[in-house]
């Protein structure tokens, strides 16, 4: 058949060429949607935002503790402190009668911390769903939702550990109320010290410490602004690049009596923590004993629930508290005046 209505073929197919090349020209016009050009690269996954984290694991900074207390409104824990005689008034004399024996006793207390309870939720519509499903590149929208409300959560917990709950009701390690706050021993920066300030520093601020705790422990650990941190991974003696001044500083301490496993660690919160929003530094005890944070339930998502013939709604729960200071005495903050 050498004709289509009054068209050969040949030209049957120039004219479909040509209206083809309009129509896509305005696709509005004709009713088309010309969705992606053939220059343009779909690149695969999804772009997602990033925070500031701590390195390493939050239990590097504040021993964690899971699954204890939960559906409590407050944690308790029994303290006992031993009273009655001293140790020389049990010295006795034969032969001067009975009962003239010293004595013992303890007395007990106790402490508390709030537990907070949290929840949160995000809902999923049918429509959305579709969406994401049907997309050149395809993504689930459930699961970018779940990862935003993880990712929520797990950096608000980490707020809370340094700086607590803007609402003043839960402590961070970097703002405890009974906390001594020394405003000598670091009149500059450590950054600004030369290598026998450095020294004498060490010598003085971990019998500080020491005295501080009553002479009953020395610190482990070295909490320090990021800013000041990043600063002393330079070489001791330029000429003679062997170690850090990182590196000196925590040999310095151990020489000074601090445990072989004191080690300096660092956060960004520390920066701004001390006195007037300078930075502050902080020794302490990281120990279980002295302080710890607890999530008496931690973060339970659970399954997506419908909510009417097309929506769906996923909550999370959880419990967390403050960093509990047992044993203030065994911190102590060291703030930059300069």
């Amino acid at each position: 058949m050498d004709k289509i209505g009054i068209l050969t073929q040949e030209q049957y197919k120039n004219k479909f060429r040509v209206d083809n090349a309009v129509a896509f020209a305005n696709p509005t016009n004709y009713g088309l949607e010309k969705v992606i050009t053939t220059l343009t690269q779909i690149v695969a996954g999804v772009l997602r935002q990033k925070f500031y984290t701590v390195q390493g694991s939050l239990t590097d900074y504040v021993p964690i503790q899971m699954g204890t207390g939960a559906y409590s409104k407050q944690l308790f824990q029994y303290a006992v402190a031993q009273v009655g005689d001293s140790f020389e008034s049990g010295i006795v004399q034969p032969g001067n009668g009975i009962n003239k024996d010293a004595n013992v006793d303890i007395t007990i207390d106790g402490i508390s911390i709030r537990n907070n309870f949290w929840r949160m939720k995000y809902e999923a519509t049918k429509e959305i769903i579709e969406m994401g499903r049907v997309n050149a590149e395809t993504f689930s929208y459930i699961e970018e939702q779940e990862r935003a409300r993880l990712k929520t959560f797990q950096l608000g917990i980490q707020k809370v550990a340094f700086l607590g709950t803007s609402d003043g009701l839960n402590y961070g390690l970097l703002n405890q109320p009974d906390v001594t706050v020394n405003t000598s021993l670091l009149p500059a920066s450590v950054a600004a010290m030369t290598i026998e300030q450095l020294s004498n520093f060490a010598k003085t601020a971990i019998s500080t410490y020491f005295a501080n705790t009553n002479s009953t422990v020395f610190p482990n650990t070295w909490l320090m602004p990021t800013a000041e941190y990043m600063s002393l991974g330079v070489p001791v003696n330029p000429e003679f690049p062997i170690g850090t001044v990182r590196e000196y500083l925590e040999k310095a301490f151990v020489y000074a009596g601090a445990p072989a496993d004191f080690k300096i660690l660092h956060t960004v919160y520390n920066n701004t923590a001390g006195t007037g929003q300078k930075g502050r530094h902080v020794l302490y005890n990281r120990d279980a004993d002295t302080l710890t944070m607890y999530l008496p339930k931690p973060y339970t998502p659970y399954p997506l629930f419908p909510t009417g013939a097309l929506d769906m709604i996923s909550d999370a729960e959880a419990q967390f508290t403050g960093v509990w200071a047992k044993r203030p005495n065994e911190l102590l903050y060291m703030d930059v005046q300069a």
